[in-house]
């Protein structure tokens, strides 16, 4: 193996405290780091503190992970799962907005992403679902061996300590009966359910079952259209956020060989002037630092898992990704790989409220003044009580046959322009971006035939908000930096251009749009009437039923789950793609991404179950490779190594994947046949 040095270099901020030796001071970096390190992370979220623990169970590997953030101090608004949804620690968050959306009204919208040691699992909605097999199984067809839902589903079960600790009533009145074989129960991950729900969740899924609509008692089996308490990451014994901090950095302060150093902005990746290898892929040499001083060494690879929005754009800086883009922000051209910052993808919601008005109903809108006194008192004493209950459990994944009995014409629809006329100018028009582009809209043709795939996520809180959220966009964003210098102007969030581009493929705005009509015919149901909802403007004027109307309110009120995926795509090059089924960034020999930028399609799902497999996989993956170039070859059969794209050509599809006329798109079992719905 080459072990090429990589040459790191951080930019210090602050004086940070040193944790028992695992956090580095800034004004002492250079004295008390390490004079190497195998593994440089860059980024301090779910995926990075994922792979960084299970490298370094290896006591022989170092493991140095690089965080813009800081550690955050477990205030109250972060761990009290009734908490949620009161607004972020404003040092947590990026603080990004994108551009204004012209498919929509012309105005931007906030962008939440955290900057804080844990990353998203410390602002997200605790929300822990998987999505449908088929949605798994969609990557691998997409050519990208061992990641369908069987490749998958060992890490969800790796990754997650799930606890079924409900009370027999609530299990019998909301339908919760976990599967326990496809859930882990060994992993770091605190998983489980709230020891409170409020009335109105049974309503809800009795509601929906009117409307002809399963009722899942697990939506993690792999079958994922319906209704259901949804799991959350909730440490069942004291009823606190579980996030990937306490799940995977927390338990491993002692160990000498990983050190976290907070507050440190990596601006580029460093690159030799010429390939070396065999190969002929290009190795970096390192991370550059703000002021380009200070440098550490790693001697096998550096990690990317800074985000669907942060990691494409280092890459563009760092010379990787589209030439046009380069050559504006004038950065030489180390590799031209059109779809870096391409195929952003975003689950986009609309909240449409229905204020529940029944007498004596308890909901979260009651909890003030002495009552919140009360139910803080309950929840600090003995962990139980309303506090325990996120902003939301109750939620429901329809399926396109349950929104339109004429969804074949809808489905018709999606392929009836030309990929082009979807897709951003410039880069986005790169050939392989639209030919890779176009699979997808195949694919997901296919996909959203399935009665058992959810088009649409409808989500229930306790005071009347039913949002829904198109869960399999056609609209494809991008992101780009706007600086050769993330930190031009003192902010790395003002030097990144992010346009999702909602709803630039109208079918996602009008799967939207027969969201908020499943809404109204919701809360017409026997079930839901009991809580004499009364619709809020604009959706008191809507009970009409028209679209126009509709679509418009749509355009207005439409914001974000924060789901950013798809920018550093897991794709054969002909495709549009940017790593390899290994996460190697192509044309490299040492370089990868592991976060949700790699998810080639958006599951149908909040994504961080996802997010956390992913970082379990690469974890096995980088662990499998550096065993094989040591000499040894303890792959489990579970990712085949693609071939070399710059020697071989482009990869193909791989093998068991059905090609040829009448057949593109379709989803295959990991035996080659195909799947029935």
């Amino acid at each position: 193996m080459d072990l090429t040095a990589f040459l790191v270099a951080i930019l210090f901020s602050a004086c940070l405290q040193a944790v028992d030796g695992l956090l580095v001071p800034a004004n002492k970096f250079i004295d008390l780091a390490l004079p190497s390190y195998d593994y440089i992370v860059v980024g301090g979220g779910v995926s990075g503190l994922v792979v960084a623990n299970r490298l370094t169970e290896n006591k022989n590997v170092t493991v140095l992970v690089l965080e813009a953030g800081d550690l955050d101090s477990g205030p109250d608004l972060v761990t009290i799962p009734g908490l949620v949804g009161h607004g972020f620690v404003p040092s947590q968050n990026w603080n990004i907005t994108t551009t204004p959306q012209e498919s929509l009204d012309n105005r931007t919208r906030d962008y939440g992403q955290g900057h804080v040691v844990g990353g998203g699992s410390i602002l997200n909605g605790l929300v822990m679902t998987r999505g449908a097999r088929y949605d798994y199984d969609a990557w691998r067809t997409l050519g990208n061996p061992g990641w369908s839902w069987h490749g998958m589903l060992r890490y969800f079960k790796k990754s997650e300590n799930f606890t079924a600790c409900v009370a027999p009533e609530d299990s019998q009145n909301l339908h919760i009966r976990p599967h326990m074989k496809v859930h882990g129960q060994k992993g770091p991950l605190q998983v489980g359910y709230p020891k409170f729900f409020y009335n109105s969740s049974r309503n809800f899924l009795e509601g929906i079952s009117e409307l002809g609509i399963p009722l899942l008692p697990d939506i993690n089996t792999g079958i994922a259209a319906g209704a259901s308490i949804a799991p959350a990451t909730i440490n069942d014994r004291n009823q606190s956020r579980a996030d990937s901090r306490r799940a995977y950095l927390d338990s491993v302060l002692s160990r000498p060989n990983l050190h976290l150093a907070t507050q440190q902005t990596v601006t580029r990746v460093l690159f030799g002037t010429e390939a070396v290898d065999e190969d002929s892929k290009r190795p970096a040499k390192g991370l550059k630092r703000a002021f380009g001083v200070e440098r550490m060494a790693c001697d096998r690879e550096v990690i990317l898992a800074a985000g669907a929005i942060i990691s494409p754009s280092l890459l563009q800086v760092s010379g990787i990704g589209p030439a046009s883009v380069l050559d504006e922000l004038g950065v030489p051209v180390h590799i031209d790989l059109p779809g870096v910052g391409q195929n952003l993808q975003d689950h986009a919601m609309v909240g449409a409220f229905y204020n529940y008005t029944r007498s004596g109903m308890f909901t979260a809108n009651n909890l003030t003044g002495s009552i919140l006194e009360e139910v803080e008192s309950q929840y600090f004493a003995n962990r139980t009580g309303p506090l325990t209950h996120p902003l939301i459990s109750t939620l429901a994944f329809a399926s396109l046959r349950h929104l339109d009995t004429n969804w074949e014409t809808l489905l018709s629809n999606i392929t009836s322009s030309e990929p082009e006329s979807h897709l951003p100018p410039g880069p986005g028009q790169h050939p392989t971006i639209l030919k890779g582009y176009a699979r997808q809209q195949h694919l997901l043709t296919s996909l959203l035939a399935r009665s058992s795939v959810g088009a649409l996520e409808v989500m229930a809180d306790s005071i009347g908000t039913l949002t829904a959220a198109v869960q399999h966009p056609l609209s494809r964003g991008f992101v780009r930096a706007l600086s050769a210098d993330l930190l031009a102007n003192g902010s790395v969030a003002r030097n990144i251009l992010l346009d999702p581009r909602y709803c630039s493929h109208p079918f996602d705005c009008d799967i939207i749009v027969r969201g908020l009509k499943l809404n109204n015919q919701l809360v017409k149901t026997k079930a839901m009437q009991q809580l004499v909802p009364q619709p809020a403007y604009p959706w008191d004027d809507l009970t009409s039923q028209n679209d126009t109307a509709l679509l418009e309110a749509v355009h207005s009120k439409l914001q974000t789950e924060f789901h950013p995926a798809g920018s550093t795509s897991m794709l054969p090059l002909e495709f549009g793609g940017v790593v390899s089924p290994r996460l190697m960034v192509y044309g490299t020999s040492n370089l990868r991404v592991i976060d949700a930028g790699i998810i080639p399609l958006l599951p149908a799902a909040h994504i961080q179950a996802a997010v956390y497999a992913i970082a379990e996989k690469a974890a096995d993956i980088i662990k499998q490779d550096s065993s094989t170039m040591s000499g040894s070859s303890p792959n489990d059969g579970d990712v085949t190594p693609p071939p070399n794209p710059f020697t071989n050509g482009p990869p193909g599809l791989g093998p068991g994947i059905a090609e040829g006329p009448g057949v593109a798109g379709r989803v295959n079992d990991d035996h080659g046949r195909p799947y029935q719905s």
